[in-house]
């Protein structure tokens, strides 16, 4: 005997605007549900948190019910949903929706009417589950028609959708004026089958590219500026996680008591061996997912630069703050992305200049950074690990941190680079979430 099949739709009211709209759009996807002649049960449920998602996936479980059709109706960053508040946001880590096990029915779906869902989570999402998964590559908006924006404003009322639509945010103001005026056609969820990653996803085939550009990671100078300003004085025991090369621990070798890089890739780790080769307080070792193999207490401080974009927040923090000694600091470096607002103008032209000027004094690394950023294995790389939006950053460290709070290094366009430093990571706060 079959089992009975469930749809099930969820949705946040809590995270950032727009909360009592998105139960009048989980209802209007239900209600179409029905008119099409799906007569099992659809649940609807307002999600909050991680734990929120696990428990109504174990009552269907739980209950003898698999899932033919999975929703979720909300805000999202570029790696899925997001729960919580902005004050302390929550987010499935991709190895924590690896760890789940959702009773998905045979031939099942699932749809994320959330912006830019189709850029990354929709893809991992079929590959994880197996199933056939949908999203909208633009930003969604509230819209009282599925077919084209057809302005909602606070309503509440049903029918309401959330749509994908091109918009000032991603068009400018021309596609502003013409979805005001509402010519703009909604986007049609883009679909995606389960499929293999081929070893894309990690820096494996660009190892040697990315040796080339940074042998010497002082390139970086305004990175390397802030580090020295941050990193504590004396002999102090190093992580370094996402260690590519190893070109940060060789700059710091000589003022630091050890070192110790992980990374995913293997091949870029055999890059750092050979490249600290002679350096004996300097080790390598490969990671697989958020777990470090050092006993507790091991380092005074933990460095992730330019790597932390593509890590496993909550479960890797847990571990970080395990393997630190009491007063240990946690600093991270990275880049996200953002348009630059028309206030930071005078900061851009200043952040240009300076960068302008750097890479006349460093021509090699300007041409190596070129020849490796155009390469087709690089992009290729970026579309199963995107660059995050600076608010995810920003609102996960300064929430798990409070009172420390993110720097801006320097400014391009559409993109920034970013930095924070933990204070005493005893300090930190956690989400009630741990896998082991």
């Amino acid at each position: 005997m079959a089992e009975p099949s469930t749809v099930l739709i969820i949705y946040t009211t809590q995270y950032r605007k727009g909360g009592s709209q998105f139960p009048v759009v989980a209802e209007t996807l239900a209600d179409e549900k029905r008119a099409s002649g799906f007569d099992g049960p659809i649940v609807c449920r307002a999600v909050e948190s991680k734990l929120d998602v696990l428990k109504e996936i174990a009552e269907t479980r739980d209950a003898g019910r698999v899932i033919s059709e999975f929703h979720f109706v909300g805000h999202s960053g570029m790696y899925g949903p997001m729960f919580g508040t902005v004050a302390f946001p929550e987010q499935f880590s991709p190895y924590e929706w690896e760890q789940m096990e959702i009773p998905f029915a045979e031939n099942a779906s699932a749809s994320f009417h959330c912006c830019r869902s189709a850029r990354w989570f929709a893809p991992f999402f079929a590959r994880t589950f197996n199933v056939s998964s949908k999203g909208y590559f633009w930003y969604t908006t509230f819209s009282r028609s599925k077919t084209k924006y057809a302005a909602a404003r606070e309503s509440t009322e049903k029918p309401l959708y959330t749509i994908g639509c091109k918009g000032r945010k991603s068009h400018g103001y021309a596609a502003s004026v013409q979805k005001r005026l509402g010519f703009m056609p909604a986007e049609e969820m883009k679909s995606f089958e389960p499929s293999t990653v081929n070893g894309a996803d990690t820096y494996n085939e660009v190892a040697e590219l990315y040796d080339a550009a940074f042998t010497d990671i002082r390139v970086r100078q305004d990175e390397w500026r802030w580090l020295n300003e941050h990193l504590p004085q004396g002999n102090i025991d190093v992580l370094d996680i996402g260690c590519g090369n190893g070109a940060l621990l060789n700059a710091l070798s000589d003022r630091i008591a050890s070192g110790i890089g992980v990374d995913e890739s293997a091949s870029i780790l055999e890059q750092a061996r050979t490249r600290n080769s002679e350096m004996s307080n300097l080790k390598f070792e490969i990671i697989k997912g958020p777990v470090l193999p050092f006993d507790d207490d091991s380092f005074d401080t933990v460095i992730s630069l330019m790597s932390f974009r593509y890590l496993d927040w909550d479960p890797l923090l847990h571990e970080i703050k395990r393997v630190m000694r009491p007063g240990g600091k946690f600093l991270v470096i990275d880049m996200v992305t953002v348009p630059v607002a028309t206030r930071e103008y005078p900061r851009l032209l200043k952040d240009k200049l300076r960068t302008m000027k750097n890479q006349k004094a460093n021509a090699r690394f300007d041409a190596a950074l070129k020849k490796l950023v155009s390469h087709p294995d690089w992009k290729k790389m970026l579309e199963f690990n995107p660059i995050r939006s600076e608010h995810e950053m920003k609102w996960y460290l300064e929430s798990r941190f409070p009172g420390q709070k993110v720097e801006i290094l320097n400014m391009a366009w559409n993109s920034r680079i970013v930095a924070f430093d933990s204070g005493p990571v005893e300090n930190g706060l956690e989400a009630k979430l741990k896998y082991p």
